[in-house]
């Protein structure tokens, strides 16, 4: 260029300015003289327990490359929204850094692999494409929402707010931060997502001499793996907040792509390849699209280009480190899920029961009331503080007995009524025999009462605590009312009714008028005397039930039980 400044544009995040100083490097070894100009986006604004939604990085630095202010945008390619400005380009790609994603623990954390993180570990992501192909390889683990830049989210896993996180390892690597990464999760698992990895330099078209300075730097191999990458999640027809995942490789001249979806929920999510010439990989991509079954195709998509689910806001009041597969089911299901917990759970130790905690070895049975006293019994199974030595297990439904044979413990008795009613009086236990009840502090102590009644012995552990309107969801509540019409509110459980009509109460809300989907029938009896009117109620007290549910009901079809 003749004299001529190249001002690049970018975010202020640390991993933003690496990589423009990344782009800036690049163009000054072929002759350039740069300067960086920090640009705030929409995703630098919005709330830290907030996602984003496609293109929150993007839109101000475009808008500013449209008005002259900057002669570059650099973007991370896999947030680049799949339509872009027809007046704008990528007129390069740097070479790519490592596209895999990352799993990151604390450093003094034992499992350092997916597959060996401790069943009900806490995983923290906003990504549905990560959640969804977590939860398929692992769906005993509580993936839930964690926002913030790389820095933040090391924070956040480092003070006990999570268990681990996913991140990109591209990212972690161009910020120094290499060693925090504990495994290098392999793309037959956990797919990046299209463009993961590469560095886009985005430019005016019809700006010939930056344009001409900036394809110097382009790296082919780069621009034709990126190219049918995004070709790919075009042809499904997602954006970039899409659970779609993909990977080209290019080898002299042929180019393979691995394309995946996830299913709401993480339930057996879907993987093809294809190969080609690489100088046509957007015909591979489509074909490699077609290979997909279309429902799942649409469901994948439906996130749609503006990167939020077109359908109704729907208000999550589950525990956060909970809500990470109910969140996934809705948004596939079409709707627009926030988060907003109405309580939060903390596991207790040997305070937990007068007189200390009991030998867990010596009981015929361990009757577990929910997913959370899974989550307790797991804590003394890793703490090695148990065996379970010829011990049955009883679990109270499906959820909980998942979560239980995921652990390795089988589970040997389930009632034909998820409820602790049924549990108490069907569990096939004769009289003498020891038996462990694990429960939380609200759930009342009629299992044990029952069981006692029948003959057994029974010790009554109450194993973890339950903490109503946690002061942290205010403002989150605040805000998801503020933002406009909320179509339903869904609940899982008398405590999070109990906990949101408090935390409304705070905040000077009334949440009564919003119409609410329910879990099962004590869950629904609660809301009503609350005050709430009930839509729909679970058919079953599972993720996917409780989804379904909730989208009929917001399409007319209310699927109340008495």
């Amino acid at each position: 260029m003749t004299g001529r400044q190249v001002v690049i544009g970018t975010r202020g995040s640390r991993l933003a300015m690496a990589q423009a100083g990344l782009v800036a490097e690049a163009l000054e070894r072929s002759g350039c003289t740069t300067r960086i100009s920090i640009i705030e986006t929409a995703g630098d604004r919005r709330a830290p327990d907030t996602a984003w939604g496609e293109g929150a990085f993007v839109a101000a630095i475009e808008r500013a490359l449209l008005a002259g202010d900057v002669d570059v945008a650099v973007h991370s390619a896999k947030d680049v929204p799949t339509d872009e400005d027809r007046r704008l380009r990528i007129g390069a790609y740097l070479p790519r850094a490592d596209a895999r994603d990352a799993l990151v623990v604390r450093l003094d954390a034992a499992a350092r692999r997916l597959d060996d993180l401790p069943p009900c570990s806490r995983v923290g992501t906003d990504s549905p494409r990560r959640t969804g192909f977590v939860l398929a390889r692992r769906p005993d683990l509580l993936v839930h929402p964690l926002h913030g830049n790389v820095d933040t989210r090391l924070r956040r896993l480092d003070a006990g707010e999570t268990d681990a996180l996913v991140l990109a390892c591209a990212g972690l690597d161009r910020i120094g931060l290499e060693a925090r990464i504990a495994e290098r999760i392999d793309p037959d698992v956990v797919p990046p997502a299209p463009g993961q990895g590469a560095i886009a330099v985005q430019v005016r078209r019809d700006d010939a001499e930056v344009l001409a300075a900036v394809r110097a730097v382009d790296d082919p191999d780069t621009r034709l793996a990126v190219e049918a990458e995004r070709a790919f999640l075009a042809a499904c027809g997602g954006g970039c907040r899409a659970p779609i995942g993909a990977l080209a490789t290019v080898s002299g001249d042929a180019l393979t792509l691995l394309g995946a979806i996830a299913r709401p929920g993480g339930s057996g999510p879907a993987f093809e390849r294809r190969a080609g010439p690489a100088t046509d990989g957007t015909s591979v991509a489509r074909g490699l699209a077609q290979a997909f079954d279309r429902d799942l195709r649409v469901a994948a998509g439906s996130l749609g280009r503006s990167g939020e689910p077109a359908g109704p806001r729907v208000l999550v009041t589950r525990a956060a480190d909970q809500s990470g597969e109910l969140l996934a089911a809705l948004a596939a299901g079409g709707l627009d899920p926030v988060s907003v917990p109405a309580i939060e759970v903390e596991l207790l130790g040997t305070s937990g029961r007068p007189g200390g905690e009991p030998e867990w070895d010596g009981f015929d049975w361990i009757v577990v009331t929910s997913t959370n006293g899974v989550r307790a019994v797991l804590e003394r199974a890793t703490a090695g503080s148990a065996t379970f030595d010829a011990v049955r297990w009883a679990a109270v439904g499906r959820a909980t007995a998942g979560l239980l044979d995921g652990a390795g413990f089988a589970v040997s008795f389930t009632p034909t009524r998820s409820d602790g009613a049924a549990l108490a009086a069907e569990l096939p236990v004769r009289r003498g025999e020891r038996v462990l009840v694990v429960r939380g502090d609200l759930a009342d102590a009629e299992v044990a009462a029952t069981l006692r009644g029948r003959g057994a012995t029974v010790d009554d552990l109450v194993a973890y605590r339950t903490r109503e309107a946690p002061a942290s969801s205010r403002p989150l509540l605040a805000k998801a009312f503020a933002a406009g019409r909320i179509g339903a509110i869904v609940f899982t459980s008398g405590s999070t009714v109990r906990g949101l009509v408090s935390l409304a109460r705070s905040e000077g809300l009334d949440p009564t008028d919003v119409p609410v989907v329910c879990i099962g029938p004590e869950t629904a009896d609660c809301a009503r005397s609350a005050g709430f009117t009930v839509r729909a109620v679970s058919a079953d007290p599972d993720v996917a039930a409780l989804a379904a549910a909730t989208a009929h009901a917001l399409a007319g079809q209310p699927l109340e039980v008495p």
